[in-house]
């Protein structure tokens, strides 16, 4: 691989430790991953910050590197963390809100400057611009929906480059690298709906586990709604991109300069039966609601809030509905303490798919999202049902499942 002296310089410790060993890490992998050099990227994204996901180990790593004076170069956010407020549910152990305590504000003294896996609302990336990011669903909207360019990078690697302001030449970073390699061809003939984009997500994510694919009959749908796709697709599948048709930038000429090599055409009976009604279940109490997987935008959040507002309900002490937002986002005392009289907590910079609930007796989410119902079952411990986002709020709002 090709350094420039200035990286050079950095390989061989002239800023120090911590900038020797993220370029030692990123030309290694770059040149495995056979890049003939590095690029510069305007913004980095670090994944993997709930202390159930790194630990005692992970907690280490950051702290040796935050406290050898180690500093962002470019703008850089993070992932959520762990939900370290009291809940009716109660609160984890007192060790665990510490240490991720620690994780947190280490990567504030680093620069890190919000804690969200919807960066692209914190700083939303340009058309051909160069990222560093880590988390799935942010790097599937960058690539499909802006048309910006990041492989879907681990969290460490993307630390790395935080600190270097740098990546590998790579991957999706070149236009090579972004050609689709599957195409599906979507004939559901229902109208979206929450519900029904994240199951067609994960559907796509298995059908195309590792290549990206280019979807037909998604032309009409939000980018609020091809979001949840994107989400939901990331769960199933390892591509870094969908280039969906007449939504992605360049879909046309990534078209036609692509290999397809499988074809696949989805309708509603592809679409798995994941619902499960809970009222006919032995067990009681333990339920969650969850809306805000990923992290809702401000009009879905606008949107909600007029809904709960409205709705007259008065809170039956037996659930709660939890809204995940980035942590840039602020609301007034006023709005927040009516929320938390009728059940419902704005979770702000946390992720309840990387906590364990199962330490605070939750048995049941019920939530919207396919991403969710992806990794919580194994993450947080608990069981999981989707549904739809009209229907869960109707049903909270009428004093949830009896």
């Amino acid at each position: 691989m090709y350094l420039t002296k200035e990286e050079e310089a950095i390989l061989n410790g002239e800023l120090g430790y911590p900038y020797a060993l993220a370029m030692k890490v990123l030309t290694t992998v770059g040149a495995s991953l056979g890049a003939e050099k590095l690029i510069p990227v305007e913004h980095a994204h670090v994944s993997g910050i709930s202390y159930f996901n790194i630990g005692d180990a992970g907690l280490e790593f950051i702290e040796s590197l935050a406290t050898s004076s180690a500093r962002f170069h470019v703008f850089t956010t993070a992932n959520p963390y762990a939900v370290i407020i009291d809940s009716m549910y109660g609160s984890l152990p007192e060790d665990v809100r510490s240490k991720q305590l620690k994780i947190i504000n280490y990567l504030k003294g680093m620069g890190a400057r919000a804690f969200t896996c919807a960066p692209y609302y914190v700083r939303r990336p340009s058309y051909g611009e160069h990222l560093a990011w880590a988390e799935s669903n942010a790097v599937l909207y960058a690539n499909s929906l802006v048309g910006a360019w990041s492989n879907r990078e681990g969290g460490p690697l993307a630390l790395f480059e935080g600190l270097l302001g740098k990546t590998y030449a790579a991957g999706v970073h070149l236009r090579e690298g972004r050609k689709p390699k599957c195409l599906v061809r979507v004939k559901t003939g229902e109208s979206a709906s929450f519900l029904h984009i994240s199951l067609l997500g994960l559907k796509v994510g298995e059908l195309c586990p590792d290549s990206i694919p280019f979807v037909e009959g998604l032309e009409n749908v939000s980018e609020e709604l091809a979001r949840i796709f994107l989400a939901s697709f990331g769960s199933t599948s390892n591509a870094p991109m969908v280039v969906f048709n007449r939504l992605t930038p360049d879909s046309q000429e990534l078209l036609e300069s692509s290999d397809i090599k499988d074809r696949f055409s989805i309708d509603s009976s592809d679409l798995r039966d994941v619902l499960l009604d809970l009222r006919d279940s032995s067990e009681s109490g333990g339920i969650l609601y969850f809306i805000g997987c990923p992290h809702l935008s401000l009009d879905e959040l606008t949107y909600l809030l007029r809904r709960l507002q409205v709705g007259g309900r008065r809170n039956s002490g037996k659930v709660e509905l939890w809204l995940g937002v980035g942590d840039t986002v602020s609301l007034d005392k006023e709005t927040v303490d009516y929320l938390s009289e009728v059940g419902v907590r704005i979770i702000r910079g946390m992720c309840p798919v990387t906590t364990k609930l199962s330490l605070l007796g939750v048995k049941y989410v019920i939530t919207d999202s396919g991403k969710a119902l992806h990794y919580m079952p194994k993450l947080a411990g608990v069981k999981v049902v989707i549904k739809d986002r009209e229907e869960i709020l109707k049903e909270f709002l009428g004093g949830g499942v009896r």
